[in-house]
C-alpha cells in the first residue's frame, strides 16, 4: 500500500517526505509494489522510492530513515513538523507502536489494514479503525490500542471482504520482531495478495492525506 500511496502523493505535488523502511526489495514483492522490478531486486526499498520521487519531482525533499519500527526506534522516527503519518506496516507490534507514538505526539495518522487474501477492490472502505468490521488485522490492532488507552480517531482504509485464507495473531506477530542477522523481520509463510487490491488501498490512503492537507 505504501508504494501506491507515495506514488499518488508525489504526482499530486506533495513536496516533502520522510520514508521509513529497513527492508530490501525481494522477488516476492513484484506482485504488489511499484518499486519492485527484476532490475531493483536486492536494493533498499527506501532508496529506490526516493529515486522515483525525485524523478517525478526533482524539487521534492526526501529524507530516508533506514530503520525497523519498534518501541526503541520510534522515538527517533517521528517529529512535530510532520503533517500526516501513513502507517502501511504489516507487522502487528510495529503498527501499534507507530500509531501510539503518533497519537502521543498529536500527529494525524492514517492506517492501512489488511489486504492479504482479498480480491474484491469494491469492498475497500474508509472508516475510523474502531468502527471497522470483518478485517482480522483491524480487530487485533483495536485490541492492542485499547490496552494502551486509545479508543477512537484513527482513520484507516480496510476491506469488508472476508479474507480467503486463515490469518491469526501469531502469524501477524511473526514479522514484528527485528532479526539483526537477517536484516529484516522474522520469516513467515506468504499470504496471497493481488495488485488491484493493494493498489486501491494505497490510492485511498493518498485520498485521505490529500483531503486533510487541502482542509
Amino acid at each position: 500500500m505504501g508504494s501506491f500511496a507515495l506514488e499518488a502523493l508525489a504526482r499530486t505535488g506533495i513536496g516533502s517526505f520522510v520514508l521509513v523502511d529497513f527492508d530490501t526489495i525481494d522477488v516476492t514483492n513484484i506482485n504488489r509494489q511499484i518499486y519492485a522490478l527484476h532490475t531493483t531486486i536486492g536494493e533498499k526499498k527506501a532508496k529506490v522510492a526516493k529515486q522515483r520521487i525525485k524523478d517525478i519531482n526533482p524539487d521534492a525533499h526526501v529524507k530516508i530513515q533506514d530503520s525497523f519500527v519498534n518501541a526503541e526506534s520510534i522515538e527517533n522516527l517521528l517529529s512535530q513538523d510532520i503533517d500526516i503519518v501513513i502507517d502501511a506496516i504489516d507487522g502487528l507490534n510495529s503498527k501499534v507502536n507507530l500509531i501510539c507514538k503518533a497519537k502521543e505526539m498529536g500527529l494525524k495518522v492514517v492506517s492501512s489494514m489488511g489486504a492479504a487474501g482479498k480480491t474484491d477492490a469494491s469492498m475497500i472502505k474508509i472508516s475510523d479503525l474502531f468502527d471497522t468490521t470483518i478485517c482480522p488485522l483491524a480487530r487485533f490492532v483495536r485490541q492492542r490500542l485499547r490496552r494502551r488507552g486509545i479508543v477512537e480517531n484513527i482513520q484507516c482504509v480496510y476491506s469488508e471482504e472476508p479474507p480467503k485464507n486463515n490469518i491469526n495473531e501469531s502469524f501477524l506477530e511473526a514479522e514484528s520482531e527485528y532479526d539483526p542477522e537477517q536484516d529484516h523481520g522474522r520469516k513467515r509463510p506468504s499470504l496471497g495478495t493481488v495488485p488491484h487490491v493493494t493498489g486501491t488501498f494505497g490510492l485511498m490512503i493518498a485520498n485521505i492525506v490529500i483531503s486533510e492537507i487541502l482542509n
